[in-house]
């Protein structure tokens, strides 16, 4: 629940972030676009997508799945902010 709150919190942030004219370099802002059309709903995607699995992968394939793609996503969150400023 808290990566899919993070999720829900780095969208409207995000979203807040491109409706602002606030000037950014362009790797900010492609990396700022990337993670919230592509990552966001991917990990999402994912979260529910290895519930669905977690039979076949086993508890410790189900963590690792997750685990992966959450780091994915925050170490891409954290770099845009860091880039932002």
């Amino acid at each position: 629940m808290v990566a899919l709150t993070a999720a829900f919190w780095w969208g409207v942030e995000g979203y807040a972030y491109i409706e602002s004219h606030y000037p950014r370099g362009q790797i900010a802002d492609g990396l700022l676009r990337f993670s919230l059309l592509v990552l966001t709903p991917a990990l999402v995607l994912v979260w529910g997508a290895a519930a669905w699995l977690r039979r076949r992968v086993g508890e410790g394939g189900y963590w690792q799945m997750l685990g992966l793609v959450a780091a994915i996503w925050a170490g891409s969150v954290l770099v845009t902010r860091m880039l932002l400023g």
